[in-house]
Formats: structure tokens, sequence, C-alpha cells
């Protein structure tokens, strides 16, 4: 299965610009829609998993999203902390899958922990039990292979907001069948996430019908828009790279949702402003006289405030030179290592001595300078 997997940089290429005709019609239809989401927060082995804050959490404003547009109940599976099980997992998606029909849309998200493998070139998502023996937690590489095998429907789209999430795009690549996919996740294959919701928060702006994630204003948003949306928070909120991947035969510019017209040029716009001696990104959401409602980028909206203009200050990533000897924070320990590529502020480095399956993207607040 031939995969097209692009760069920020050939997104923006992607997007075509707005004309005079009527727009396209959304992409999904919620009666023929089915939704597979598992939203895990915390773990039977808290020694191995760390728990996120349970406060404001977007998985369950995603699902209470698709139930709202119509979605019916009995197409909407969603196992949350607890119930997230691998048993659970497993017993429900294969249900789950039995039921979708060719022309239905599946939608699978997950938020958690994911755990490289590096000997088995996968990556784990970690199921509410695993780290119990004989339960390493939810294959990504078998979730295309489940859904090619048990399941009738052509098109797939796929979400995660996890460590290591990228590994989808590979999954995707490797899979043989008649099925379209397409992946946007918060994070590359060799790459930890955030413990916010910033990801999720993109995807919830896009669906949404948010004025600044219609980059080319034409009144809809469309998947390959949401990407480029995602990996802008990603890279400049969370010194992430977001991954953007579909199949042949998945139209990029599937319809999400309809957008109203922007109401300022500000609004969207993404900028530092300190608190308590931090600098945060946020994104101007609101524009009134000579003062700014700010977001905090991955935070809850109770915590958004006005402020005047000259409060924000622009965001300026740090970035290292190609080739640069670096040190790497990794588990609480500094080890040496070479700047391998750079792509808006996020490093993919090489640890010396190791080989290349320890590479990885880093933000550059686990990057110091060699002491002299």
């Amino acid at each position: 299965m031939k995969l097209r997997h692009y760069s920020a940089i050939l997104l923006a290429i992607l997007l075509f610009s707005a004309s005079g005709a009527d727009p396209k019609p959304l992409g999904w239809a919620p009666a023929h829609t089915w939704i597979f989401a598992v939203g895990v927060l915390h773990w039977k082995h808290s020694e191995m998993f760390g728990s996120f804050p349970v406060k404001d959490r977007r998985d369950a404003e995603l699902v209470d999203f698709f139930k709202q547009q119509g979605v019916p109940e009995n197409q909407i599976v969603y196992l949350q902390d607890r119930n997230g099980t691998q048993k659970r997992i497993d017993a429900a998606f294969n249900e789950q899958l039995k039921k979708i029909g060719a022309d239905d849309t599946l939608i699978v998200y997950y938020a958690g922990h994911g755990v490289k493998s590096r000997k088995e070139g996968d990556v784990h998502l970690a199921s509410y039990d695993a780290g119990d023996e004989g339960v390493p937690g939810w294959s990504v590489n078998s979730i295309p292979k489940k859904i090619a095998a048990d399941c009738a429907c052509k098109r797939v789209l796929w979400f995660m907001d996890c460590c290591y999430s990228g590994q989808a795009a590979s999954a995707i690549a490797n899979q043989k069948g008649s099925g379209a996919y397409a992946c946007v996740t918060s994070s590359s294959a060799s790459e930890s996430s955030t413990g916010h919701w910033t990801f999720t928060e993109s995807l919830l702006d896009a669906l949404r019908g948010l004025a600044y994630v219609d980059l080319n204003h034409d009144g809809v948003i469309t998947l390959a828009e949401f990407a480029s949306h995602a990996h802008g928070d990603m890279a400049l909120g969370e010194e992430q790279l977001s991954t953007f991947a579909t199949t042949s035969g998945f139209d990029q510019q599937m319809v999400l949702s309809r957008a109203p017209a922007l109401e300022s040029a500000r609004v969207g716009e993404r900028a530092k402003l300190k608190w308590q001696n931090d600098w945060y990104t946020v994104r101007v959401v609101q524009e009134n006289g000579e003062k700014l409602r700010v977001h905090y980028i991955g935070y809850g909206v109770a915590d958004d405030l006005w402020v005047t203009p000259d409060k924000l200050r622009p965001i300026k990533p740090v970035q290292y030179a190609i080739g640069k000897e670096v040190e790497v924070l990794w588990k609480k320990k500094w080890y040496p290592a070479t700047i391998l590529k750079v792509e808006d502020g996020i490093h993919l480095i090489h640890y010396t001595n190791y080989d290349s399956s320890w590479d990885e993207w880093v933000a550059s607040k686990r990057i110091r300078r060699v002491k002299s």
C-alpha cells in the first residue's frame, strides 16, 4: 500500500486556494460514522506509567462532540481509565469492527501513554493493565491489520495523542488491503509526547469549525488544514513534531467541518505570555478594541484571559546547528549526542555510542551545550 507522508512545508502547498465554487460537502456523515475511543489517564501499574490530570480531559469532550453531532450511541465505544483493560479493548474492538459497513467511516482515537518497542519495531498503547504478565499493551502495528481482516469499511481516520504515536504512519504504510487510511498524531514515531491536551484540543478546534483553522478562508476545514494546524500547535506549543500520513485513495481534502469568516486578522495568532516567571504559548481567540483574549494552548478555557498586545512576545524557537555536539537529557541523566536535523525548533539527535534505533526528536529544553 503506497503511503503519502508530508512535512509541514509540503502541507502548506497542498492547501488549495479559495474559489467561488460551492463548498464541498462534509466528508463524514454522523449516521455512517463509528467511533472507537480509548482514554487512559491512570494505570494499574502506577510505578510504570505516571498519571495525567483528569481535569478538562479532552478525550471525553471529543466523544461528547460526536454524540452531539448525531453519531448514534450504539456506534460509539469509549473506554475510559479502568474500563480500558487490554481484554476489554480487544473484545470491544472485535465486536465493533464486525458491525461496520463498507460505506461507513471508522474513527479510532487513543490518549494515554505510548511505549516504544525497538526490538519489535512497534509501539504499544498502554491499556489500564499494561505491565501485567503477558500484557504489553495495544499494539499499534496490529490495529490496521485487525481492521483489514475483520471490517468491511473502506475509510479509517486514526488520531493518537501519546508518545511515539507517529508509528501509526508506518503501520498504515505496511497494511495490505483495499481500505484507505489517514493518521494524524501528536508526535513522531521516535519522540515522547506532552502530558497536555494540545493535540486533542487542536482536533476539537478543527471539528468544531473554528475560523482560524480554515487556513485558506474558503469556509471549510479539511483534513490537511487540521494536520497543518496541529503541526503548528505541537511545534510552537510543545516542541513536538506531529505526524500526518495517508494511504493512496484517502482524500486529504476531506472536509471535517464548515467554518465562519475570520473576525480579526489576529485571531489564531500564536505567541508567548508570561505567567509566574514562565513563558507559555497562547493563542489569540478574540479581539475587542485594544485588548486580546488569549487561550493557553493545551489548558482549560477557564484559564483564558484578556491582555493588552504589549504583554505578548513572538515565539522564537531555540535551534542548535546540524552537526553540533550537545548533551541530551534522558530519564534524568545527560548523554552526549549530535544534532542530525532541525525542524521548527525540534531536533533529531543521535546518542553517541548508541545505534540509530535510539535516535529521537527532542525539545530544546532537553538539550544543553557541552560543558567545556
